[in-house]
């Protein structure tokens, strides 16, 4: 009797019942990578089975919803041991994704503008900035840029961007806009007043969108320094050269010594300015001994020149 009991002590462990395989449960709410929905996706301890295709991912911002019904159909298909404990049972299901920032689209419509755009110091705003550009989140930050049109006269554009690159069932968004080309001008940092003279100290630069500027604008600053103001000047207004001039150093009204040099000899008189003048200008002056007009050159503060004899001729 006491054999029997030991061989039944010795097969207990042999009949002790093993332990269960773990338990495939359902996922209630799944983000996905790639086109594809995997059985590993929706269950857990899904074994070997885990890689197996069940269905396309949802397109990109899209979720999409299985029933009890279909998640029961693909547990038998694939000999999961699950089953939906209600009709409420169920997955969401959406793809990982990212959204392309507008800094780097507008970055890749410049990279796609003629060679000589890019050259220049340009920008773009948008129309309908602020659209959301999806791709998934795997992709690279890459955009095809497609039927760029560029009125290089308005600096209005239009394109099709799509990402991500090369995929053709990628959705196509039309983007328009405005190219703005930035340059650099001189201007004065204060008010000038009028035949005041800019000093080096007056002046910056500053960037505006050529648009903006006429065909004169004055972009080096050694063409506002040292010149005097025509009227008075705004700060910080783009200036042509027109606004300015060479300093007055002869003004109307002004006794001025008038010069006559040749080789020969050397004659000084006196005179009366009819006008103003800048240095290197011509300007009319009254001999005040002869009362005669004559054409002269300004040569400095108050002092002009003849430049022959013929010059002295009665007008």
């Amino acid at each position: 009797m006491m054999r029997i009991f030991v061989a039944f002590l010795l097969l207990l462990p042999v009949l002790a019942p093993r332990p269960s395989a773990a338990q495939t449960q359902l996922q209630p709410s799944v983000t996905v990578t790639g086109a594809v929905v995997h059985l590993g996706d929706l269950f857990t301890n899904t074994g070997l089975h885990a890689s197996d295709a069940v269905a396309p991912a949802p397109a990109l911002g899209l979720r999409v919803t299985y029933s009890a019904q279909w998640l029961a159909a693909i547990a038998r298909e694939h000999y999961l041991n699950w089953s939906p404990a209600s009709d409420f049972d169920q997955t969401t299901v959406e793809r990982d994704s990212r959204v392309i920032s507008e800094d780097l689209v507008t970055q890749r419509l410049l990279q796609a503008m003629p060679a000589s755009v890019q050259a220049a110091d340009a920008s773009i705003t948008l129309d309908n900035g602020g659209q959301r550009i999806l791709v998934p989140a795997e992709a690279s930050d890459a955009l095809d840029v497609e039927g760029l049109n560029l009125d290089v006269r308005t600096g209005r554009f239009s394109a099709l961007v799509s990402a991500p690159p090369g995929n053709t069932d990628a959705p196509r968004l039309r983007l328009t806009g405005r190219l703005v080309i930035l340059v650099s001008v001189a201007v004065s940092n204060r008010a000038i007043a009028a035949n005041e003279i800019v000093g080096r100290d007056d002046v910056e630069q500053l960037k505006m969108p050529r648009e903006r500027l006429a065909a004169d604008a004055i972009t080096d600053p050694d063409q506002l320094i040292g010149k005097s103001a025509r009227h008075s000047l705004r700060a910080e207004q783009p200036l042509r050269l027109s606004d300015v001039q060479a300093p007055i150093v002869v003004h109307k009204g002004d006794l001025v010594s008038v010069e006559l040099r040749t080789s020969t000899m050397e004659l000084s008189t006196q005179g009366k300015a009819l006008e103003d003048g800048a240095l290197g200008t011509t300007v009319r002056v009254v001999n005040t001994q002869s009362n005669r007009t004559i054409d002269t050159i300004v040569a400095g503060t108050n002092l002009v020149r003849a430049a022959t004899l013929d010059r002295l001729a009665t007008r």
